[in-house]
């Protein structure tokens, strides 16, 4: 065999090797040096830590039940702002909060690579904490007039349609602000982390590269592009209440307002005034160690740094919360990139507008 054949049958063999270990058992990826790509690059879903399997047909009600609130906002889009801010309204400004995985379970969320949607459920209804608390006593208590749940996921994935009792918040962002937001925030997870899926997420090494996973073709266009289109077509839906960032920014008051009557809780004016003053940025920072996600249903460890967590890195996942920084974020050449992506992803010109600025729609 001559050596261009012999590296060709190399090659095809590799090829086959990872297909095949892609298609049965994709987690020994992970095991590599920034395995995430293999892992991605045989189909396997991105970011390796979600599974989808709890909204699928037949599973989806074994766990939710109508009143539930999913708090499924676009990544880095406000999703802790409004699972806080729902939590505020829930208890009506008197409520404690330990940690969001706990409050507000993430049900998509897998903690170790190869674990099963059907073992994190049952330790949601059976985990007992070191403290000798139940984890089922903080996203399922009894004095709770609606549950809450986290998920990223949109629709066809999200059973909107299927199950109209079961509420929906959706939420979106300008995106230069999201990809602004992504850089600091792959960085701030913790190294063990990271190791334990491959190296994802990544730490960019410099703005175009973190531009490129989310432009059309890359590793996360559908945390964004796919995110807006899929939920656009659902906002008039009477189970969906989809907001977008800027205007929950620009009016703190009236978004309590507006998810209190979607979740069917009256605030009267002292309960609504607290349950906004909780809902502000500046109060969220002063308790940001309650976003450091707590893994309960693996080893227990946290996900992201946190303040002190990783000598170095400041791992804060409550940051300024502004709108517009993406502009100063972005070169002219990535201005042009992404302009160019709104075009080609974005046909409707009134979803242009209401993604880039937010609005009545």
């Amino acid at each position: 065999m001559t050596p261009v054949r012999l590296f060709g049958a190399l090659v095809l063999g590799l090829t086959v090797t990872m297909g095949v270990i892609g298609k049965t058992k994709p987690e020994v990826f992970l095991q590599l040096p920034m395995g995430f790509i293999p892992w991605a690059m045989t189909g396997n879903p991105m970011p390796p830590f979600f599974d989808t399997t709890p909204f699928e047909d037949g599973e989806f009600r074994s766990w939710a039940r109508d009143g539930d609130l999913i708090v499924s906002a676009g990544a880095k889009s406000g999703t802790n702002w409004m699972l806080y801010c729902a939590h505020q309204i829930r208890s009506k400004g008197r409520g404690n909060f330990t940690d969001v995985l706990l409050d507000t379970p993430w049900v998509e969320l897998v903690v170790q690579p190869g674990q099963q949607w059907a073992e994190i459920k049952e330790k949601m209804n059976s985990t007992i904490l070191p403290d000798g608390s139940n984890v089922k006593d903080y996203w399922d208590h009894p004095s709770f007039p609606f549950r809450i749940f986290k998920s990223h996921v949109a629709p066809p994935v999200a059973p909107v349609t299927e199950h109209k009792k079961v509420k929906y918040l959706a939420m979106s962002r300008n995106g230069m602000d999201v990809v602004r937001s992504f850089y600091p925030f792959f960085a701030a997870h913790r190294p063990e982390f990271k190791a334990r899926w491959g190296g994802f997420p990544p730490t960019y090494s410099d703005p175009m590269a973190c531009l490129k996973d989310f432009l059309p073709g890359g590793t996360l266009e559908a945390l964004y592009f796919g995110y807006v289109k899929a939920w656009w077509p659902h906002r008039h839906d009477p189970n969906v209440l989809l907001l977008h960032y800027s205007d929950a920014k620009a009016d703190l008051a009236g978004t309590v307002t507006k998810l209190a009557e979607f979740v069917g809780v009256d605030l009267d004016a002292a309960e609504h005034a607290e349950v906004t003053r909780k809902c502000d940025f500046e109060h969220m920072k002063t308790i940001a160690d309650k976003f450091d996600y707590v893994q309960w249903a693996g080893a227990g460890d946290k996900m992201l740094c946190g303040k002190d967590g990783c000598p170095g890195v400041d791992g804060l996942l409550i940051r300024s919360g502004q709108n517009g920084e993406g502009a100063a974020f972005f070169s002219d050449e990535m201005k042009r990139l992404w302009e160019a992506a709104v075009q080609s992803e974005l046909k409707d010109p009134d979803l242009r507008r209401w993604a880039a600025e937010g609005g009545g729609y």
